[in-house]
């Protein structure tokens, strides 16, 4: 079949980019490929699999085991939480507040999954260097391998342990995408989440805020003063994540809102 028709059955069910992500994905043609010859013959066969299991629920992100975050392409797992472009709000919000001052030298991703979060600050930081925490083994080691891919080996490390519990060391950067969704509404998530998000990266226990709860209070032995964290929260968390902030001692810096207009980011400053 030609390019062409495969490209327009794609569109039928899906958005332009991804129909192109697919092509370029089995058939190895660029977008300017398609273009230059969409009369090209190709191999269909694998391409219309991919489109039964899209059709089915399944994100293109699991059936290709990918995704790409902060222009980067991050492998995924079963372990790791499919990174979302509005997580992308966290690591401009962190530019933002070093724009004018010195980059942090060292940096904490607490619940780093793959990876995504600290490495992409990583690429903006050239002199910084990173701990990844993660409990999944699983995780940790996908997180590694993307390190290795994309070529932050030297300035990364991963650690496994239950968020702050096992650090020694204080960073001058703290950030986090914590499991913030309350048990309650698990089930009423999005059938393509439920079925390949790991649920322990999404369920924030009965408030949604237990991994918060036990961020902060480990955050005056992690954080250096002077130092700033930023967490990603729920669209509906920033008067709890405002008040358990201040609760703990932390002065509530900046809210940041992603592309919608919600609250994505809490930004902390550690006087």
């Amino acid at each position: 079949m030609i390019v062409e028709d495969i490209y327009h059955k794609l569109r039928a069910v899906m958005p332009e980019h991804d129909a192109r992500y697919v092509i370029a994905k089995r058939a190895g043609l660029s977008h300017a490929d398609m273009i230059a010859d969409p009369d090209r013959e190709i191999e269909e066969a694998h391409i219309f699999e991919d489109l039964a299991r899209y059709k089915a629920g399944k994100p293109l992100s699991r059936i290709y085991g990918e995704r790409e975050f902060w222009g980067m392409s991050f492998k995924l797992s079963e372990a790791t939480l499919d990174p979302r472009p509005d997580t992308e709000t966290l690591i401009e919000a962190v530019l933002k507040r070093y724009e004018d001052r010195q980059p942090p030298k060292t940096i904490l991703d607490l619940g780093t999954g793959s990876g995504c979060i600290l490495l992409a600050l990583l690429s903006e930081f050239p002199e910084s260097k990173g701990l990844g925490v993660d409990i999944s083994p699983e995780a940790l080691k996908t997180a590694q391998e993307n390190a290795k891919r994309l070529g932050f080996s030297d300035r990364a490390d991963f650690m496994c342990s239950s968020w702050a519990d096992d650090l020694e060391n204080q960073f001058d950067l703290v950030v986090s995408n914590p499991p913030y969704i309350a048990s309650d509404v698990i089930p009423k998530l999005e059938k393509n989440v439920q079925d390949y998000d790991p649920i322990q990266a999404l369920d924030g226990g009965k408030t949604g805020l237990e991994a918060y709860e036990n961020i902060f209070s480990a955050l005056p032995r992690c954080l250096k003063r002077g130092g700033f964290a930023f967490f990603e929260i729920g669209f509906d968390q920033e008067k709890s994540t405002r008040r358990l902030s201040e609760e703990s001692g932390f002065l509530v810096q900046n809210v940041h809102r992603d592309s919608t207009g919600n609250p994505r980011v809490v930004e902390i400053f550690f006087s």
